[in-house]
């Protein structure tokens, strides 16, 4: 609800019980991008993406998106570019994902 910081503490009581929750990780992420934690939000969405199932048809493609977001913010635009193409590959018909791109 806009309260980035009492969420991480949810999603960190989370993790706490079950420690390789990708998407306890993934929108823990988010959190820390809107705080402007972009080197620990990309950290979250790598622990993300290491905890993703092996079945393509259920894994969520917001990872790359979060990971190229904070590359974004960090000004890094090549790994950036990287992982939007990555996130528009899983899913081409995300507009979310195409906006960021642009």
């Amino acid at each position: 609800m806009g309260n980035h910081q009492l969420a991480i503490t949810d999603f960190n009581q989370s993790l706490e019980v079950d420690p390789e929750l990708s998407e306890g990780f993934y929108r823990r992420g988010f959190s820390k991008l809107y705080l402007k934690q972009y080197h620990e939000a990309i950290q979250d969405f790598m622990l993300a993406a290491r905890y993703e199932p092996a079945d393509e048809d259920k894994r969520n493609h917001g990872i790359p998106d979060g990971l190229a977001c904070g590359h974004h913010a960090l000004t890094e635009m090549d790994k950036a570019l990287e992982y939007y193409n990555d996130a528009i590959k899983g899913d081409p018909h995300n507009c979310e994902f195409l906006m960021h791109r642009a």
